[in-house]
């Protein structure tokens, strides 16, 4: 059986062969006539025309305009522009728990499709839109409200440093709005939290000293782990906070240098910069806490306790403060210590 003609029968200009042409070039004779090449875009599933010659052009001229429209496009997918961000300075200078959140968010974006199940890796960063961007967040709203802005956070980094090299021509995720998030208000009991520490003392034992230094102190989990040797002074311990937050010196208490001694005990006879030491005598790794607290949690939570957070030990710590809770929290606005202040103000009944 004969091979199909590549042209139907029509009579091409220039006496050109139909056989000749390159698969997926073909003429169309309306107007003064052209020479169109048809080429499927994964990214939007479709086979646009585009015109790669006029009605003088001979079959080499065809052939080099083929060619030159068919090589394969530069990386402008949206898992090459990712790569390229993780490969750029701006990435080396971002934290390396931001880098984490951001590989996170990287993963779920990437592994997510399209309504029309192409896989959002494949799309091309210049065909997204704030509309799409939206869609997206929407999407993502339905298993995680929580993670759908974190991705979307990370969406106006990414577009905004690809805008700045004129990848694309402009950040589609700037001005799409965040989502509604409920203001976490859990508070942890003196008992239920005193249970914990007694309960994961034998299987973690970093993390008591670990969690009585974020309680006490106020602090977040990397704060904790920042905390050196010589943060120790005979006024206090120096907690250096991070995001913005004020550094605060915590004055002694007996639990709170209960609490020192507990992190120091865990030291080796190799000398060791930080309070709480970490594998090799260095740093504590916040991943190391973080997978602890974790699977400590699940076996509390086994025995019919509810779960709370690491972070929850700081909003306990900033309602139990008395005083000055805006200095102790070490946050610079009100709205923020209202996130964190979750117990009742106190007050003497009027006289």
């Amino acid at each position: 059986m004969p091979p199909r003609p590549r042209q139907h029968a029509t009579t091409l200009p220039l006496g050109i062969k139909g056989d000749a042409l390159p698969v997926g070039v073909y003429w169309d004779p309306s107007g003064h006539g052209r020479w169109l090449y048809k080429r499927h875009d994964k990214a939007t599933g479709k086979s646009p025309a585009t015109r790669i010659a006029g009605p003088t052009a001979t079959l080499r001229e065809i052939w080099d305009a083929y060619e030159a429209f068919s090589r394969p496009e530069p990386r402008t997918t949206m898992a090459d522009l990712i790569a390229d961000f993780e490969r750029s300075t701006d990435w080396d200078e971002l934290a390396a728990s931001t880098q984490t959140d951001y590989r996170n968010c990287a993963t779920a974006i990437l592994g997510a499709s399209t309504k029309l199940g192409i896989k959002v890796g494949d799309t091309r960063p210049g065909d997204w839109t704030p509309g799409a961007v939206r869609a997206y967040v929407d999407r993502r709203d339905k298993s995680s409200r929580s993670r759908a802005n974190h991705e979307l956070r990370y969406l106006r980094r990414l577009f905004a440093w690809a805008y700045e090299r004129d990848q694309i021509p402009a950040n589609p995720a700037r001005g799409v709005k965040t989502l509604k998030e409920a203001s976490r208000d859990r508070y942890v009991s003196d008992d239920e939290y005193i249970a914990f520490l007694t309960f994961v003392a034998a299987r973690f034992p970093y993390l008591v000293p670990a969690a009585e230094l974020a309680y006490l102190c106020r602090l977040r989990i990397s704060e904790v782990c920042d905390l050196k040797i010589a943060d120790i002074s005979e006024e206090g311990l120096f907690g250096a906070r991070r995001k913005n937050s004020r550094d605060a010196l915590t004055g002694w208490t007996q639990r709170l240098k209960f609490a020192v001694d507990g992190a120091i005990s865990l030291h080796t006879d190799i000398p060791c910069p930080y309070v709480l030491p970490g594998k090799s005598n260095g740093r504590m790794m916040v991943s190391t806490v973080q997978t602890a607290w974790q699977r400590a949690m699940v076996d509390w939570e086994k025995l019919g306790n509810a779960r709370f957070t690491f972070h929850d030990l700081k909003r306990k710590g900033v309602s139990d403060v008395e005083g000055d809770k805006l200095a102790a929290s070490g946050h610079r606005s009100m709205a923020m210590l209202k996130v964190y202040d979750v117990l009742p103000s106190k007050a003497s009944a009027t006289r």
